[in-house]
């Protein structure tokens, strides 16, 4: 199934078009799904850069760029080190979000064909981002996203310790407790009806479950 929507690869050619381009980086859930997992549909657009002093500026340059493209764009938030925006065509809508991050990458980013010029973060990187946003936040796109990328990618371990290389403060006795959050979750939750492969509440559930014992046992020696 395809991933991105026509808004998504209008935006992404336009974005990819400017100048400063190649000093972000596409990241998040929407790019894990579009070019490494095709496990669910997702609406944001996440652009990561290390150089702050660009987002302002360059946040300007790709609103006005996309009003030329007959898109209607909002800027929801806007400062030094964050900027959001909603933006929509006659029959579509996303947000975008331009972000602050560290220089510190585990891999070189990568390219597509479909978007030549586009930096795209490696699946490594996604991932222990991925784990790292689970750790801070626990959002339940992120307990879905992790479930995937240990079915097909990476074991637990080894996002654990790329994970503890990319945050010093990442500690495994809170990822357990995080993964608790995954027991509020009903099987109702509408990002369920976003899934592209299968996958049930029970199956989330369990998993996580299973892997916070590991940690327990890991704790405890």
């Amino acid at each position: 199934m395809e991933i991105l929507t026509n808004l998504h690869k209008k935006i992404l050619t336009v974005f990819s078009s400017l100048h400063d381009a190649d000093s972000f980086c596409f990241t998040g859930g929407t790019a894990l799904s579009a070019f490494f997992l095709n496990h669910r549909r997702s609406e944001d657009l996440d652009f990561f850069t290390s150089t702050g002093e660009l987002i302002s500026p360059f946040s300007y340059t790709l609103e006005s760029a996309l009003r030329n493209e007959n898109l209607k764009v909002e800027k929801v938030r806007g400062f030094s080190s964050f900027t959001e925006l909603f933006v929509s065509s006659s029959n579509e809508s996303t947000v975008i979000h331009i972000a602050l991050d560290a220089p510190f990458r585990l891999e070189n980013t990568i390219t597509s064909d479909e978007f030549p010029r586009l930096r795209i973060d490696s699946l490594k990187d996604i991932s222990t981002n991925k784990l790292l946003a689970l750790f801070g936040r626990a959002n339940f796109k992120d307990f879905v996203d992790v479930y995937f990328i240990v079915q097909n990618h990476y074991t637990r371990k080894e996002l654990a310790e790329f994970a503890k290389q990319k945050d010093p403060g990442f500690d495994l006795y809170w990822l357990g407790i995080a993964f608790e959050r995954m027991e509020n979750f009903a099987g109702s939750t509408p990002e369920m009806h976003l899934l592209v492969r299968p996958c049930t509440m029970q199956k989330l559930k369990e998993f996580f479950r299973d892997w916070r014992k590991e940690i327990i046992g890991e704790i405890r020696g």
